[in-house]
């Protein structure tokens, strides 16, 4: 039986719409899709398919099968369905990578503390066979959601064998309501500006001054939990004496009650010279933070973040002079209500739960 094949010719009548459809398809794409829209136009002219075959130098194959597809379809039936395109070299390559990348290099014998695109390439065609360029690889990177960046140093994970105690002691003086509660540390400012990241035109990088000498401004400072009062001394050194000074400063602000001051353990918190002194003030009692926990449970770093922000920031300070003023200028205009917004921290808002009526 003689199999049937296709008709030996097709013509494509179209309502208005549809050519209103496939002339504005025809403006909008290019190449083949375009000259596929145009058979079907010409069909519909009356054109024969070897006619339109011979003008666009296709086969009457090629033109049949098209007008067919539009016959089926419609206009999406002209169009180029997405393909998979070249097959990829190495299909578990970005697989491989995450799993490489994620070790330290010499966790395979290398001298080198860290990975590059050219060492990860050697080490891929070496250890796996596996041969790619450099680009391949930094498609691969990406696509294993690794970035280039620099690492940050964080201190080695350390415990303090006290930590409990202070913990159940800082717990303890929290929830007196009769007591002052006074959150302390200190800090220095420099002629030096602190470099922040700014707005500027693009090719146009700032340039900041930097001091001939640069000088220093010890400060010492403290926050009340309750109130939001802030405290402060500017010093010329940053020693256990002119920590006693702070102290006598505090004790004179809050003269009835008993006084909490929050610190961390550093030498001159800890010296014989302050020890001694605070014994002789039966209302003081300076409350240790565990070691290496200060910056979470001390809200007055904080302040002093916002301080070298505002005041700091890519501006280099003259003299001290300079600096004092617009340190004191900047604490006359910030407000108890601020401060709290601030420095709002887990201890803060534990301290504000239990207060004398």
């Amino acid at each position: 039986m003689k199999k049937q094949g296709r008709p030996a010719e097709i013509f494509i009548q179209l309502a208005e719409t549809q050519r209103a459809q496939l002339r504005q398809l025809a403006r909008q794409v290019i190449g083949r899709v375009s000259e596929r829209v145009h058979f079907v136009l010409l069909s519909d002219q009356g054109k024969s398919v070897p006619e339109i075959a011979d003008l666009f130098g296709y086969s009457t194959e090629t033109v049949y099968t098209w007008l067919e597809r539009y016959a089926q379809v419609g206009a999406d039936g002209l169009i180029d369905q997405p393909r998979s395109g070249r097959p990829k070299q190495e299909p578990y390559l970005t697989a491989i990578v995450q799993a490489q990348a994620s070790q330290s290099p010499r966790c395979f014998g290398y001298l080198a503390a860290c990975w590059t695109v050219a060492l990860l390439v050697w080490h891929l065609s070496h250890r796996f066979k596996v041969c790619v360029s450099t680009s391949t690889l930094r498609r691969a990177l990406d696509r294993a959601d690794f970035v280039w960046g620099r690492p940050k140093l964080v201190l080695a994970k350390r415990s303090d064998p006290d930590a409990p105690a202070k913990l159940a002691r800082l717990e303890t003086v929290l929830t007196e309501p009769e007591a002052t509660l006074i959150a302390a540390d200190e800090c220095e400012m420099q002629l030096l500006p602190l470099l922040r990241a700014m707005w500027h035109r693009r090719g146009q990088q700032p340039q900041v001054v930097t001091p001939g000498q640069n000088r220093k401004r010890p400060i010492f400072g403290g926050v009340n939990l309750r109130t939001g009062a802030w405290h402060y001394q500017l010093t010329s050194r940053k020693r256990g004496v002119e920590f006693i000074a702070f102290l006598t400063e505090l004790v004179q602000a809050y003269p009835i009650g008993p006084i909490y001051v929050l610190i961390d353990n550093a030498s001159i918190h800890t010296s014989k010279a302050v020890l001694k002194w605070v014994s002789s003030q039966p209302r003081l009692e300076l409350i240790y933070l565990p070691t290496y926990m200060g910056h979470k449970l001390n809200p007055t770093e904080k302040v002093w973040w916002a301080l070298k922000d505002t005041v700091a920031a890519n501006y280099c300070f003259k003299s001290l002079a300079e600096l004092d003023q617009f340190i004191q200028r900047y604490f006359s205009k910030i407000t108890e209500t601020d401060i709290l917004r601030l420095i709002n921290s887990a201890v803060v808002r534990q301290a504000q739960l239990i207060q004398a009526v």
